[in-house]
């Protein structure tokens, strides 16, 4: 499949060091034991995958945004145990019982995952701190970001994505890049 083999199992463009190494098997196995996840299961996604962003929203003037130094670093990790973990967190904070409406800012982060959830996706940044396992991953990935930044050049956050399993972040990906193709063609249309 064209994702796989150009967009997932590549070297991902944002690690690729100014003397031409690959940093990213040294992240991975970093990541891997921090969150104590199978590094099989670790992708980079997003604009620091390939150098250029599959966000359609990140589309201007009919070009895709370039990856950057300010750029953020979009990690997928794949780990059924822990999305099955956060899908139970998330269900009950999402509930008004517990979670009463006078928590704007926890009530916009669930609106923003339920957006996210039939992608089989979890958005770990935002609610890190109501997971179960956040107490563990947040400091984590706050040391993975601070260091991996400085050794990559960067500004940007790291962002955790939690997925259930392969199949959801190759749709999740697949789904963005047509996103992208179907905003890019707009243009081609209007300049026609």
């Amino acid at each position: 499949m064209w994702i796989d083999r150009n967009f997932l199992r590549m070297d991902p463009y944002a690690f690729v060091s100014t003397d031409g190494n690959n940093l990213f098997p040294e992240f991975v196995h970093d990541a891997a034991q921090a969150f104590e996840v199978d590094p099989n299961g670790i992708y980079c996604i997003g604009s620091g995958a390939i150098g250029l962003s599959c966000n359609p929203k990140n589309v201007q003037e009919g070009h895709l945004k370039a990856f950057g130094a300010s750029s953020d670093l979009d990690i997928a990790v794949i780990s059924q145990f822990h999305f099955d973990q956060a899908w139970r967190d998330l269900r009950v904070l999402a509930h008004t019982a517990y979670t009463p409406s006078t928590s704007k800012t926890l009530r916009v982060n669930l609106d923003h995952q339920r957006a996210r959830m039939f992608d089989g996706a979890i958005v770990a940044n935002k609610l890190m701190t109501r997971l179960t396992f956040g107490p563990h991953w947040g400091p984590h990935r706050l040391r993975l970001q601070f260091e991996w930044r400085d050794r990559l050049s960067l500004s940007g956050k790291v962002n955790l994505w939690v997925y259930r399993d392969y199949w959801s972040v190759r749709s999740y990906v697949a789904e963005g890049i047509e996103k992208c193709l179907e905003k890019l063609r707009s243009f081609d249309d209007d300049s026609v």
